[in-house]
């Protein structure tokens, strides 16, 4: 090894490589002479703290000419780490030499010890370690470069363990975090250009060191010039055979606007935002790439996700927000104490609307909150407190929330609670910016979210030629132009559409990496050019999948934007193994990407999740739903939810029928009434042939809640089906009681402008059963008492009742009925 290390040195001449000076031999020992470098090691400059941002660009810049050098001789270095880099004692520091090529593979190297893994193990590569099956190129020492700058500037190495095996298990499976997500002050490009060193897939990286060094001078210049953020589309001189994912271009206005707006949340103006766009209009990345500048900037970001055709649960807009919660305050404790203490009483009724809080927030919800009549408004109420506890003048919040359209209308209800909480309740020093972000298709006049009343509104308008052109390059580089042709003309402004299509064209042929950059395939081009629109080209990508690779993206699809990979493995009978080579082979055609040691898989978008369920039969759909509920019921027979939602999806009403009721009153526990509905609903479909009990119990329910959800004539339909259904004198006197009579309910909701008496009696009777609260019981009790007097058409006066907060009722009981409500309340 020693002389192979000769001979390398012996050929490199670069400034930044100390060069060999003398190879010889003393009493049968060999030596080499090199000179001597001015300095100390970068490991032990990094013993005092990460480097600033122009420093490690000095360095890494450095490091890339060396290694060009080498790279281009058809030398490995193979041990790239801080103790064989030398730095000047300079502050700034001015320059690094890469020292120590023990470990170096070239041609001249023995072949029977050429491939065998070396290096240190903290900055080895997947494919170095042996525990990936790819080539062991330049792209190696790439990727040790990467962990290298990393620990420049955030002051350790992405992946730490106590074992070398852990070491090497995290560079196989974790993804390293984005240093601005770490908080740190950090340019946008510099991360991307780490990021993209430290890619799993030797393919993803760059795939030259001239490329990083090109990239990396382009950032230093901009800094120099005073650019904070300079505007690179990373990898663009890159000579690239395959694609990588796509670096984010374009939107500064909209970024600065929001940048303002977290600026004026630290100074206590914080509110809701609105962001909207078209499917595929780049809002999800606009939202990633504002997390990590507001990381940097100091602020706590939270993101809730909204799902579609899958189970929904009370408030799954926040179930992300909730988990981020109890995240912190495990790491934080104090944060914990900080929160109780902003949210003083109304830590059970936050609770009690997200129970996954409850230890951390060390309060159980209660059952003596009060009446379930009210229990959505004091659920609106606590975690609208929630929401403006969460930011303080020393660390804003961002609550960052995707997919709003797919909302449930409590969790709407929400956000405008707590945009207008501020006027209301004269709440002061806000530091919270809540970003709600939809698709504008799925938002059409008058639904809930267009009639918010943010403090801005950002509609993200399509990509310009030169935006996607951009993008594309930076997923392949220089590109022919008939190719960006294709690429603008199908996406028409959709930055994800640009993306899939350009994939679309390398897996089509029409597109092919050759040595000299990227060509057109003349006889693939024109049946890629006769797709029209983007959706058939899409689904002209599913056709060409392999079909284990169909068969796993398929199972996945019916389970939802994410999916746990051994479950859809299971659904689709695959073993393994081969499940493992579908994922890779489905990663590298970018359909998903990997999270959590690649045991959690999430569709790139919607759109392709969409494609893929609308290409299967109803029969293959229903059946992948059906073993979804099997293997549910034997893995996690807790997941209600689920299993309601998969056993009505597979036709199999019957066997949802326990699931969905179990469902609905949790979703009642939660003061979800509209999730409680849909379960309900479901329940009812599959009852049709239970046993009496369990159909009283459906018609109950359902009529109960509907009379909750203020719709009277639906709810007195299933509870005289209730009634029927009855067994014993009692049970039909109270199911009587809970029926409202068609009179009861006056003005908007009724016929009659007079109360019926023997109805608000029949009310009395129902509160009075549900809810032991004396004062309460008597309120109920004067309701029916004032109900009595409009018999004589006596008019009862009253000021007027908030109906968006307490229901449309209106004469005496509106006027009571409330009362109770808030006597149980307090």
């Amino acid at each position: 090894r020693l002389e192979h290390e000769a001979g390398v040195l012996a050929q490199v001449q670069g400034p930044r490589i100390a060069p060999l000076l003398h190879l010889g031999r003393d009493e049968g020992l060999l030596y080499l002479v090199m000179p001597f470098v001015r300095g100390l090691t970068l490991e032990q400059r990094l013993r005092r703290g990460p480097v600033s941002v122009r420093e490690a660009i000095t360095i890494g810049s450095c490091l890339m000419s060396a290694l060009q050098e080498v790279h281009e001789l058809g030398v490995l270095h193979r041990d790239i780490k801080p103790a064989n880099l030398i730095v000047d004692e300079a502050q700034p520091l001015r320059y690094a030499t890469l020292i120590d090529f023990g470990l170096a593979r070239s041609s001249r190297l023995d072949a029977a010890i050429r491939d065998q893994p070396v290096g240190t193990a903290r900055y080895m590569s997947p494919e170095q370690a042996g525990l990936l099956d790819q080539d062991k190129d330049e792209r190696s020492d790439l990727y040790s470069a990467g962990v290298l700058l990393f620990e420049c500037l955030a002051g350790r190495v992405p992946f730490q363990g106590d074992s070398v095996g852990e070491v090497l298990r995290q560079h196989l499976t974790v993804q390293p975090p984005e240093l601005r997500s770490l908080g740190l002050p950090i340019p946008r490009a510099l991360d991307e250009v780490v990021q993209r060193l430290l890619r799993k897939d030797p393919r993803d990286r760059y795939q030259s060191a001239e490329a990083v060094l090109a990239d990396l001078s382009t950032i230093g210049e901009a800094l120099e010039r005073g650019v904070a953020e300079p505007a690179l589309v990373v990898g663009l001189r890159d000579r690239r055979r395959t694609l990588t994912e796509p670096a984010f271009v374009g939107r500064s206005n909209e970024l600065a606007i929001l940048d303002t707006l977290l600026c004026q949340a630290r100074d206590g103006h914080g509110g809701l935002v609105l962001l909207e766009a078209d499917s595929g209009g780049g809002k999800t990345r606009l939202l990633s790439e504002l997390a990590q500048r507001s990381a940097r900037q100091g602020a706590w970001v939270l993101r809730g996700q909204g799902l579609d055709q899958s189970a929904q649960r009370p408030f799954q807009l926040l179930a992300g927000v909730a988990a981020g919660l109890v995240e912190a305050i495990r790491r934080n404790p104090d944060l914990g104490a900080i929160l109780r203490h902003g949210l003083g009483d109304q830590r059970e009724a936050v609770c009690a609307a997200l129970p996954e809080l409850a230890d951390a927030l060390q309060a159980e919800p209660s059952e003596a909150l009060g009446p379930e009549t009210f229990g959505h408004v004091r659920s609106l109420q606590a975690l609208a407190a929630l929401l403006d506890v969460l930011g303080a003048a020393e660390r804003p919040t961002l609550v960052l929330l995707d997919d709003c359209q797919w909302a449930d209308e409590l969790t709407l209800q929400l956000l405008g609670r707590w945009q207008n909480r501020r006027e209301e309740e004269r709440v002061t020093g806000r530091h919270v910016l809540l970003v709600v972000a939809f698709r504008s298709e799925d938002v059409p006049a008058g639904h809930l979210l267009q009639r918010l009343q943010p403090v801005a509104r950002l509609s993200l308008p399509p990509f310009q030629d030169a935006d996607l052109r951009r993008l594309a390059e930076s997923m392949a580089g220089p590109l022919p132009s008939e190719a960006l042709d294709v690429v603008q003309r199908l996406a028409e402004g959709s930055p994800f559409m640009a993306a899939a299509i350009l994939q679309g064209l390398v897996e089509a042929g029409a597109l092919i990496a050759e040595p000299s950059g990227w060509r057109v395939e003349p006889l693939a081009m024109p049946e890629v050019k006769s797709s029209r629109h983007a959706a058939a080209f899409l689904a002209r990508r599913m056709d060409r999948l392999p079909a284990e690779v169909n068969r796993l993206l398929s199972a996945g699809a019916v389970l939802g934007k994410e999916f746990a990979l051994d479950f859809a493995a299971t659904l689709a009978g695959l073993p393994p193994g081969q499940a493992i080579r579908a994922l890779d082979q489905a990663r590298q055609r970018h359909l998903v990407w990997a999270k959590e040691n690649d045991t959690r898989c999430v569709f790139l978008h919607d759109k392709l999740r969409q494609t893929l369920l609308q290409r299967l039969r109803p029969s293959d759909r229903q059946e992948l739903h059906r073993r979804a509920a099997t293997y549910l019921e034997e893995q996690a027979a807790d997941h209600v939810f689920d299993l309601a939602y998969h056993f009505d999806a597979a036709g199999q009403s019957a066997r949802a029928l326990p699931h969905a009721l179990a469902a609905a009153e949790q979703a009642r526990t939660q003061h979800a009434l509209e999730i409680a509905e849909q379960q309900y609903r479901i329940a009812e479909r599959g009852s049709r042939n239970a046993e009496v009990a369990i159909r009283y119990r459906v018609a109950e329910g359902l009529g109960e809640v509907l009379m909750l959800r203020g719709r009277y004539d639906e709810a007195a339909q299933h509870l005289e089906a209730a009634r029927a259904l009855a067994q014993g004198d009692m049970t039909q006197a109270q199911i009587e009681a809970s029926r409202p009579p068609a009179s009861v309910w006056s003005g908007p909701c009724g016929s009659s402008a007079a109360l019926c008496p023997s109805g608000a009696f029949l009310w009395s009777r129902w509160f009075s059963g549900k809810y032991s609260c004396r004062p309460c019981t008597a309120s109920a009790r004067a309701c029916s008492w004032a109900g009595a007097s409009s018999s004589t058409r006596t008019p009862i006066s009253a000021p007027s009742v908030s109906t968006a907060a307490l229901g449309t009722s209106t004469g005496s009981i509106a006027v009571l009925w409330p009362l109770c409500g808030l006597i149980c309340a307090t």
